[in-house]
Formats: C-alpha cells, structure tokens, sequence
C-alpha cells in the first residue's frame, strides 16, 4: 500500500538497538516485577521463562528501533511515540478521543485512512512510550490508566470497516502489540479487552497467513505461554514452505518466486511482506528453543538468496512500481528499501549465509552496485527473467495466458492512464548505476515501458485484458538465457525475444501487426537522460521530440544501444511532467529510443542491441562490428549466435531447422526455446517448452558430416516450463 505521510525521522536509536537484545536489556529495556513473576511461572520451566523475556524484549526493540513514528503494516502514519503523553492528556473520561470517528468505516487501502486507526495507533504510541526509557512517557502511569480507558472503550464501540483487512489483522496487530509492550501493566479487564480483539490465529498460507500467525504469536508470547509459541513458530514456517503442486496457490513456487491473488508474481508486495515477518521471528527468537530448525532457515533461504535476490540490483527490476513513492528507510529511499529490515534480521539469524543477506544490503543500500550474485535465471514459474552481471542487471517481465500480469491496486486518473497495464508484456529494466529509472519516476511514460511492443495510447480502465500468446516461456543454462513473448493484447501481435550474453542483450522482434487506430512502438529504452545523450555520437539536445534517427548506435546514462539493421528508430530528449497520486507535479528530463511501426503495421519487425556499462567509444566499436549476428528473425524461427563465446540461442516458434553457418544445422521436431554451447567437447543444449506439458522435444545438430542427437523430457505440473539440459550424444 502507498505511503501516506512524513519520512522517517531519523533516529539514533536505530544505531543503538541495531543489536536488537544481544542480551536481555542491551537497550536499558527492563520489564517490572510482576513481569518477571509472571515469566517465572510460565509453564514452570524457568529456562522457557527466561528464553520468552528475551523474545519480548527483542520484539520490544524491534518496534522501537523503527523511531518515534509508529508503523504499522499500511504505509499510514498517525502517531508519534514522542507524543504518547499528549494522547493520554486528550482522551476523554470515556476512553475515547473527541476527533476520532469510530463508527467510520472507510477503507484504509490506496492510502485512505480508517478514522478508528488514529485510536490504535496512538495506544501503540503510549506503549511503546511507556517502555521507552528515551521518552518523558517512560513509565509513567497516566499511560497505562489511559491505555486502560482506551481498550475499554474499544471493547464497547467495536469499531469495524468495509475492507477485511483493517478489521481481522489492523486491528489484532495493533492489540497484540500493545499486549507485548504493556499486557502486565494494564488492568486484568483491559488485558482480556487486548487478546479479545487479537483475532489472529495460526494459518500457513501465504503473506495473509504470516500475519494472522504473527497476531498469534503476540498473544502467545504476552501470555507467556511456550506450548503455544512452538505451534505458532511451526505454523510460521510453513508460510515459507513451496508448493510443489503445480496448482495455483498463494506460497513460495518450485522456482522460488512468490504468489498472492492468484497465478501472480509478487514477490515484491505481498513475497516482501511475508520475508518481513517470517525474517523478525527467525531474529527475535535466534539462539532459543523456540526458533526455526535448520530446514526452516533453509527455506528462507531458498525463497529470498535463490528467488527475490534475483529480482534486485539495488533497485527492484520491475518497473510498474513507480506508479508509487518510494518508502524511505534508514535513508535509503527506493522501491528496494522494504527489504532492507529483513535482511539484516537474516543476517544475524542465518549465520551459514550472513554474508550473502548482508551483500544485498549493502547493494540496496548503494554501496556497491552488483548484489554478489551473477548468472541467468528464469523463473519459469511467473515468467520472469532475470540476468546479472557484475557490471550490470537486465530484468524482463513476460506473461502467458497461464499468469495474471497486474492488479491494478490504485485510483485510476483519466489524465495518466492505467500506469500498469503493460508491465509484463516485455517490460526490460536495464540497470548499471540501478538510478536509471528512479531518476525518472514519476514522470515516467506509461506508454512507453523499455522493451514493450505496444500501441501508443494511454489505457483507459483499470481493468486490462491478459495476453492471449501462450507460446511464451524462457530458457536458462545457469549463465545464460534468452525469453519469448508470443504478444497477443489489445488487437496486437507480434513475436519477441530477448537474448541474453555476457555484454550485450539482443532483442529481436517479428511479424508484428495490429488494428489499433494508433501507432505502434517498440520501445528500447526510456530513462533518465543525462549529458551525454547521443546518437551517433552527435549529441541529443534538449526538447527532441520523436527526431529520426539514421546512425547505426547512440548512447545515454552508461548504457549503449547499436541498430544493427536499423529500422523506423525515434529518438526523444524532453520534459516530462507527472505526478504520484496526491502529490505535486514535477518535471523529469527523459531519454527515450523507439521503433515507430506506424498504424495497421503488418509484418513488421525490429532489431536491437544493447550494451550494459560499455563507454560510447566501445559502443562506437561495436556498432562498427556487431559481435552477435542474427541468424534468422522471422515468424518461424529467431536465432542468434555469439561466435566468440561459440554460443547459439534460437526460439523454434515451430519445428524446423536452421542454418548455424559454417556447414553446421540445428533441428528441432517440437516448439521450443533451445540454447546451444560448443565451448566443450561435446555440444551441452538447454531446451524449454512453456505450453505443452510432458512433450519430448528431439534436437539434432548437424556438423562437418558428424550428427549429434538429444531426446529431451519436459516437465509437467509445477515443472511445465522448467529448463532441461544435457549433451547431445
């Protein structure tokens, strides 16, 4: 949900309790008598007693580490910690306060506000005063009388809203935490008033789950109860666990994307959540009886080092999220920030793998560029590719009839459009300094997303149809890959793919067609423009709009581009004025390259290259001798090879052969995407099939008079679309 209010202040305490309780009151964090009474009694086992006032001063530090402004879990912020005092002061006699409505009952999602919260978010805010010794409500007891009154009053309006979510886990993470923070301080009447309208309850599955599980474990731990906490710490690590079903299901998928709102990548939205919570019970009970076994870190592990890890070079590759700010934490403002809590929580969870959660912190936090991991992968699953070198990041969003490409969760405004609607359809992030598209946003051109094929039009509804072009899937050595998009939306249709090397990507696109009453453009790239626009080394000046470009490469930022065929090429270097919703307007310069196919095209196609982190004398170079040459770009078959690294990926939109050069032929019975190595001594081929369950694909290389064969088995169910590869024998 977006961002609704100030900032982060900074904090020094987030420096202090960065720690969060090494030892039981590292940050001065100390619990009352009747709290250490009751810990001592907690199933009469004075090691479990002591093991859970350690999980509570740690859940205690984790809130107040995040500084004075109380956060709950809907971007909205209405009190401050460092005015509990103010709260208490102004709460009627009747535990109510005079300027909260709590028979409202407006949504609180796309940044509206629910009046009733601005009365659990300032009993959070005298909780967390009371046991904050750096604030003048440190144990005083106006809070807990006030509390006291408060909870009571609750208890009788029953406040309850149109959305769910405010009512089931709003309101119960706001009572759970007040327990945490308070519960033996408080009167035996408002304690029951706490856990009453705490309705979370252990459930597996999905961002939803992790959070009722959550309210559970809060009203576990205040109550002391070890029995308890164990079943919620085994619910919480099922919320982690893959579904291997092949179904659709919100959970961690057999690729290590993530699910929610069906067939859905959200790795991002709902996955980021899920890694929040999981990640604070992972920290908060590091060390004790009552953390994760090994297989659950492992899982962790898995679904954020193997998965979400890919989709991040300091920033998010997936563009669509800057029809939103950004959050700004510890002075990181991006759509990346979220993360960085749990990450470092994992770091001191995971000890066998703190180094790798802490390099991709570091990266988000912009102190190194690449994230330490390098390589190609698919996510065959959702439909996601992924290429990462040391140098640079590509990102590419692709969607199938089989995947949901978006979910419009915002107020559509007729002036910008449906900002979403083509974010997979080939959507390409291309990051060096990973400040390419910030820098832009939210000026950004939603009609002209990077690497999208796409009348120019704004859309008009919210509601946007999915891509009816099943043949598209990825294929993926572990090092390299290169992905299809078979485009099939809005009256248009094209063949697209995108193949990725170790310094160029080279994206090809074929019989291109569409009825739509406007042109059509393929879009190379669309970022923040910098002085050294050029095309053709001459440079872009200011206010371009849409000027032919006849020079075979150009360049912009750190990124070059090189037309090896060249094409209906426009080039733009202009204001752009935009606005995120509720803020003011602000004016972005962007640099924007596109293929202009005009209206009604038919058959049309294109050809690109791009070169991530070159410098334009190289980019000059290249463009001079293409290194990577097409080998065919047709309705049929497109194909690339890369001499120099003796490397062939080919998409076989139909069986067929085709022609390698040099007397060499590659043949394949079946549809598929298929990458060719000949750096061994025996050819390695990696083939992949998104739309066919179970189909053999049969490929036979052809050379010098010697032919090699391979029979390859696809997989089925949560393994339709997955990579198989194996030598040609």
């Amino acid at each position: 949900m977006p961002h609704t209010g100030a900032a982060f202040l900074p904090d020094r305490r987030r420096v202090l309790l960065g720690g969060l309780g090494l030892v039981a009151g590292a940050a001065g964090l100390t619990l009352t008598a009747p709290s250490l009474a009751r810990a001592a009694e907690a199933g009469g086992d004075p090691s479990a007693a002591d093991e859970i006032q350690l999980i509570i001063e740690r859940l205690q530090q984790r809130f107040l580490a995040q500084g004075d402004q109380v956060r709950l879990a809907n971007g909205i912020f209405l009190a401050r910690a460092s005015e509990a005092l103010s709260y208490a002061a102004s709460l009627r006699p009747d535990g109510s306060w005079p300027d909260v409505d709590y028979a409202d009952t407006t949504s609180s999602a796309n940044g509206r506000v629910w009046s009733p919260y601005q009365a659990l978010y300032r009993m959070m805010a005298m909780a967390h005063a009371y046991r904050d010794p750096e604030l003048e409500g440190h144990g005083r007891p106006e809070l807990t009388e006030a509390l006291n009154r408060a909870l009571l009053h609750w208890d009788t309006a029953e406040p309850t809203c149109t959305n769910w979510w405010e009512t089931e886990i709003g309101t119960s993470m706001a009572m759970g935490r007040v327990s945490v923070f308070v519960g033996d301080e408080l009167s035996a009447e408002a304690r029951e008033v706490a856990y009453a309208h705490n309705t979370g309850r252990r459930d597996p599955v999905g961002a939803n789950g992790s959070w009722r599980t959550e309210n559970y474990l809060y009203e576990a731990v205040a109550k002391r109860a070890p029995d308890d906490i164990r079943q919620g710490y085994l619910t919480m690590a099922q919320t982690v666990t893959v579904d291997r079903s092949g179904g659709v299901k919100e959970s961690v998928q057999a690729d290590s994307s993530f699910w929610a709102h069906g067939a859905q990548l959200y790795s991002e939205g709902y996955g980021m959540t899920l890694f929040t919570i999981v990640a604070a019970w992972a920290d908060v009970a590091r060390g004790t009886s009552f953390g994760f076994s090994p297989e659950d870190i492992d899982a962790v592990a898995f679904y954020i080092l193997d998965g979400t890890r890919w989709l991040i070079r300091g920033e998010v590759g997936m563009l669509y999220l800057g029809y939103r700010p950004p959050n700004t934490i510890d002075g990181v403002t991006s759509y990346a920030a979220d993360f960085l809590e749990p990450l470092d929580r994992m770091a001191r969870a995971d000890e066998a793998r703190s180094a790798q959660y802490a390099l991709l912190a570091d990266n988000i936090r912009g102190r190194s560029r690449g994230s330490g991991v390098t390589g190609h992968k698919y996510f065959w699953r959702s439909e996601f590719s992924s290429h990462l070198r040391d140098g640079y990041g590509v990102f590419t969003r692709i969607n199938s009839p089989r995947m949901k490409g978006s979910e419009y969760r915002s107020t559509l405004r007729p002036e910008v459009g449906n900002e979403i609607a083509w974010n997979a359809s080939g959507a390409t992030s291309i990051q060096v300094t990973n400040r390419e598209y910030d820098d832009l946003v939210p000026a950004f051109d939603w009609s002209h997303y990077p690497g999208v094929t796409a009348p120019y039009a704004k859309v008009t509804s919210a509601s946007s149809p999915d891509n009816q072009g099943s043949f598209t899937g990825g294929v993926s050595d572990g090092r390299y890959g290169a992905c299809v998009l078979t485009l099939d939306r809005y009256g248009t249709k094209g063949l697209k793919s995108y193949f990725c090397f170790d310094d160029e990507l080279v994206v090809l696109g074929a019989g291109i067609s569409s009825t739509s009453a406007h042109a059509v453009h393929t879009t190379v790239n669309q970022g923040a423009a910098r002085a050294n626009a050029t095309v053709g080394g001459r440079a872009v000046r200011p206010g371009t709009d849409s000027a032919p470009v006849t020079a075979t490469w150009a360049y912009n930022d750190e990124i070059g581009y090189v037309f090896p065929e060249g094409g209906p090429l426009k080039v733009s270097r202009k204001k752009q004025r935009g606005s995120w919703i509720d803020r003011d307007p602000v004016e972005r310069d962007a640099f924007t390259l596109f293929f202009d196919h005009g209206t009604v095209p038919e058959d049309a196609g294109y050809a690109y290259i791009v070169l991530p982190g070159a410098t334009p004398g190289r980019v000059r170079e290249y463009a001079a001798r293409p290194v990577v040459r097409t080998l065919r770009n047709d309705e049929r078959v497109q194909a690339v090879t890369h001499p120099r690294l003796r490397l062939t990926m080919a998409v076989f939109h139909e069986p067929g052969d085709l022609d390698l050069g040099g007397g060499s032929t590659l043949l394949v019975d079946q549809p598929a995407l298929v990458l060719l190595d000949r750096t061994g001594r025996s050819p390695v081929v990696s083939v992949a099939n998104p739309d066919r369950p179970g189909l053999r694909v049969a490929v036979t290389l052809t050379s010098r008079g010697r032919t090699r064969r391979g029979d390859f088995a696809l997989g089925t169910g949560a393994d339709l679309g997955r990579t198989v590869t194996r030598a040609l024998d």
